[in-house]
């Protein structure tokens, strides 16, 4: 306010100074202008905003089906165009080269072999790739799981041409430094000494180690174990990628903007035109389960808040007739936020953040297992709980409307599956692995919709009876073994911190 008064006294003493006598202007601002409505919100349609407008007609979603072609040599392609935007996403599986191949001894190979494709391709080293991959506006992923690895490629409409040449490089013309290799074995090595810091992945070690056998495809860690990873050579990684990355295996999905017959032309010049020796289609992979053991899985973490538990049992193959029926039962159990396990375990009881149930399926044998981690002290009682609802699936139809519910969140999860370009081709990829017909999804919600309640008790009695589950624990076992032994669950073999048995 003074330096106003001071501004204004000194502009005074000036003007009458000069003799002039004289008054100042004052221009203001227009007024802004008035906001331009849209006609169509200019008026409202609502008579009565108390009252809860009728239900509309409920869309019917159609599921997109895949076009299939074949590359010159061999490569199966399963294209979908969309031109909402420019944008492609594609996803290049190749069977049969993941952790369940790894030889005897020498886990943890699948990985490294694709972790080590864009580490050095087609005269390019690892920077000259990620800097390259930039330029395209471009995303490129090497990876492996259990029964595959694949490779994940983002990119735009307009540099797609350029993007599958770099990509075809990193496929085909793997360099395999020394150099490169010596450091990302280096960075897995140490991951893999820190598994003791990740509880919920060890839990999950120790379960499928029991459920299918420490040593066997499916039992091993994928990522394999620190001496392991240590001891994995460059000849290795070579023989690996050039057994089993090739054109016979290999499945690539294309989702976006792209005219089929121009991909088609650029792929059989590119990727098409690759043609390997020594490679070979993946044999049948053959799983078996592990004979009974130990049931309880302890890891004694001192000091631990909680208690991370793993609690499962092989189940169905992923084409079993019954696939719809586990699908609604797993959502009832342990699938949405309102299911069972949660709304008891979370909302009731207070004693998890959360907790799910889930089919895991594979290609050569399918799990079954619920998924939690339990406050330290409660980890006995949530068991119980668990058990106790586990069990009431088998002996008491479902009602209908937690029955309707189950299978409307199924059938109303299904558009998510296909919301983007990358989402659609990994679901029409999975497929794929899975060995499902192109048009599996145009069906599903129609055979969600044949579940009955008996269908699900019936399931619920003969496949996840909770006596045959496993049970993995992580937790302090000072506090929480003397409440699992109340509980009688069976014999307990303890582990290390990386879920290694102890003898």
């Amino acid at each position: 306010m003074r330096a106003f008064t001071m501004t204004a006294l000194a502009l005074s003493t000036t003007l009458l100074g000069s003799g002039v006598a004289t008054a100042r202007k004052v221009t203001l601002p227009p007024p802004p202008p008035k906001p331009v409505v849209n006609p169509a919100f200019a008026t409202s349609t609502v008579a009565d905003w108390n009252v809860v407008p009728p239900a509309t007609t409920e869309p019917t979603f159609k599921p997109p089906v895949a076009k299939r072609l074949k590359l010159k040599n061999g490569i199966a392609v399963l294209v979908i165009e969309n031109h909402a935007l420019p944008i492609v996403s594609m996803n290049l599986v190749v069977a049969g080269a993941g952790s369940s191949r790894d030889p005897a001894g020498k886990g943890g190979l699948a990985v490294l072999a694709a972790d080590m494709l864009d580490e050095g391709a087609g005269g390019l080293t690892s920077l000259a790739i990620a800097n390259e991959t930039d330029r395209l506006g471009a995303g490129i992923v090497v990876g492996a799981n259990v029964d595959t690895a694949s490779m994940s490629i983002q990119t735009l409409a307009k540099t797609l041409d350029q993007t599958v040449e770099l990509a075809t490089k990193i496929v085909t013309q793997p360099t395999f430094d020394p150099k490169e290799l010596a450091r990302v074995q280096s960075d897995v090595a140490t991951e893999l000494e820190l598994r003791r810091d990740r509880p919920r992945e060890v839990a999950q070690l120790m379960l499928d180690a029991a459920l299918y056998g420490a040593t066997t495809p499916y039992g091993h860690p994928s990522g394999g174990t620190r001496d392991e990873m240590k001891a994995l050579t460059l000849a290795d990684v070579t023989a690996f990628y050039t057994q089993h990355w090739t054109p016979a295996a290999m499945t690539l999905v294309v989702v976006g903007d792209v005219s089929t017959a121009a991909l088609k032309a650029k792929l059989d010049a590119t990727l098409g035109a690759w043609k390997p020796e020594g490679g070979v289609a993946p044999s049948r992979l053959v799983v078996k389960p592990a004979k009974p053991g130990k049931r309880l899985l302890l890891v004694d973490r001192s000091g631990a808040a909680q208690s991370d538990v793993r609690i499962g049992l092989l189940g169905m193959p992923r084409k079993d007739r019954r696939y719809f029926q586990l699908e609604v039962l797993a959502t009832a159990l342990g699938g949405s936020f309102t299911s069972r396990l949660n709304h008891r375990l979370r909302e009731e009881l207070g004693i998890t953040y959360g907790i799910g149930s889930a089919a895991r399926y594979r290609v050569a044998s399918s799990a079954f297992q619920i998924n939690t981690a339990i406050v330290t002290a409660e980890t006995a009682h949530g068991l119980a709980e668990i058990f106790q609802i586990v069990d009431g699936l088998a002996t008491a139809a479902i009602p209908p409307a937690e029955l309707t519910k189950a299978k409307e969140n199924n059938i109303r999860a299904l558009p998510a599956m296909f919301e983007t370009n990358a989402s659609t081709a990994g679901t029409i990829a999975e497929l794929a692995v899975a060995g499902l017909p192109d048009n599996f999804y145009a069906t599903y919600a129609s055979n969600v919709r044949k579940v009955t309640a008996a269908d699900v008790k019936a399931l619920a009695k003969t496949m996840i009876p909770s006596g045959r589950m496993q049970i993995s624990i992580v937790g302090d076992m000072s506090v929480v073994r003397p409440e699992l032994e109340k509980l009688k669950l069976g014999a307990v073999q303890m582990h290390d911190l990386y879920g290694v048995p102890i003898k």
